[in-house]
C-alpha cells in the first residue's frame, strides 16, 4: 500500500531514467487503457475537443453592408433638356471625340501617347442623387505597337466647372482611378480592390447630394451594375458646389453616358445626369468669340528674367489660356 521512495544522488540523476507517463500512471487508469469487458468507455481525445472548439470560435464570413441606396422616388419637376456634352474649351488638346454619343479617344503619335487627356462635361448637378457611365471601348496596351510602352489608365469621377482637367489633380475635383484608389488633389486612398478595365467593362459614377440622406455628400463606384466600394465622402472644397462629371484616360477609347438611360442597371433606380431636375442642373455654354477667331498669345522674355513666373500670373488671371511648353508637357 505504501510506495517505497527512492532518493537519487544529485550526480547520479543524470544516469537515471526519467519516469514515463506510462509508468506513472495509477492501476485503474491503466486498466481501462488495457481494454477488458464491462470497462467504461474511453474519454475523447483532449486534441479532438480542441479542434472541434477552435473550429467553433472561427469566425464565419462576413455580411456585406446592407446597401443605402433606394430606388429614386418619382419626381415630377420640370427636366432639364440639354443634353451632355464636351466642349472643346473643357477638354485637353489631345483629345478626340465624336461627333455624337461622347465617345472619347486620344492621340497616339510621336509619343503623345503618353500623355493623359482629359475630359469635363457641360452638365452638372448642385442637388440630389444622380450618376452618369463610362464604357471601356478599347483597351491599348503598353506592348501593342499602336501602345509604345505607354501604360493604360482611366480615372472617372466629379469636379467643379473651374477645375483641373484631370480627375483628382486639384482640389475641385475628385475621382476614383483604375487601380481602386480615390484621388484628390494628387492625394490617393485605398477605396477598392482594382477596377475591371476589360474591353466593354461599365463603370457608373454615383453622386449624392440629397439633404437628410444616410450617404449624402458621397461619391460611389461600381463595376457592371455591382458595387465595388462603399460610400466615399466628397472632400469638404466640394460641399454646396455644382459637380459635373470627368474622365481621364490614356490608351483607351471610352463612351461617356450620361443618360437618360444607363447601360449596366444598377441595384436600385438612379437617375442619371442627363435626366437632372431644372433646378439641381448646371449647364456651361460654349465660349465662342463673336468674331469667330481665336487669339493665340506668345510671351518674349529674356533668359532668367521672371517670363514662367509672369506666365504663372497671367494663367492665374486668364484661366481660358492653355500653356503649350516644355515645363507643360513634364506636368
Amino acid at each position: 500500500k505504501h510506495r517505497a521512495r527512492t532518493y537519487t544522488h544529485p550526480l547520479v540523476w543524470p544516469l537515471c531514467r526519467r519516469p514515463t507517463r506510462s509508468h506513472m500512471a495509477p492501476p485503474a487508469k491503466k486498466q481501462k487503457t488495457e481494454g477488458g469487458e464491462g470497462e467504461e468507455p474511453a474519454a475523447e481525445e483532449p486534441e479532438a475537443e480542441d479542434a472541434e472548439m477552435k473550429e467553433a470560435a472561427k469566425p464565419g464570413v462576413p455580411e456585406p453592408p446592407k446597401e443605402l441606396e433606394e430606388d429614386a422616388p418619382t419626381d415630377k419637376k420640370p427636366k432639364n433638356t440639354e443634353p451632355a456634352r464636351f466642349l472643346v474649351q473643357d477638354t485637353t488638346l489631345n483629345v478626340m471625340q465624336s461627333p455624337s454619343h461622347n465617345v472619347l479617344m486620344s492621340l497616339s503619335d510621336g509619343g503623345i501617347q503618353h500623355l493623359l487627356a482629359g475630359a469635363r462635361a457641360n452638365l452638372g448637378v448642385s442637388k440630389g442623387r444622380y450618376m452618369f457611365e463610362v464604357k471601356v471601348l478599347e483597351h491599348v496596351s503598353g506592348g501593342d505597337a499602336r501602345g509604345g510602352g505607354a501604360k493604360f489608365a482611366l480615372t472617372v469621377g466629379f469636379g467643379t466647372a473651374e477645375s483641373s482637367l484631370f480627375v483628382g489633380d486639384s482640389p475641385d475635383s475628385v475621382g476614383f482611378e483604375s487601380f481602386g484608389s480615390l484621388v484628390h488633389n494628387k492625394v490617393r486612398t485605398k477605396a477598392a480592390n482594382r477596377v475591371p478595365q476589360a474591353h466593354g467593362t461599365v463603370l457608373a459614377v454615383v453622386l449624392n447630394l440629397e439633404a437628410g440622406h444616410a450617404n449624402c455628400n458621397t461619391i460611389s463606384l461600381f463595376a457592371n451594375g455591382t458595387r465595388i466600394c462603399q460610400p466615399q465622402a466628397l472632400p469638404d472644397s466640394l460641399k454646396g458646389k455644382a459637380l459635373f462629371p470627368m474622365v481621364s484616360y490614356r490608351q483607351a477609347t471610352v463612351h461617356v453616358n450620361c443618360g437618360p438611360t444607363p447601360l449596366e442597371p444598377l441595384p436600385f433606380k438612379c437617375r442619371m445626369v442627363h435626366g437632372a431636375a431644372k433646378s439641381d442642373a448646371k449647364v456651361v455654354e460654349a465660349e465662342t468669340p463673336a468674331d469667330g477667331k481665336y487669339e493665340v498669345l506668345v510671351p518674349v522674355g529674356l533668359p532668367d528674367e521672371g517670363t514662367f513666373d509672369w506666365l504663372d500670373a497671367f494663367l492665374e488671371k486668364n484661366q481660358k489660356y492653355t500653356e503649350l511648353s516644355d515645363r507643360m508637357i513634364l506636368d
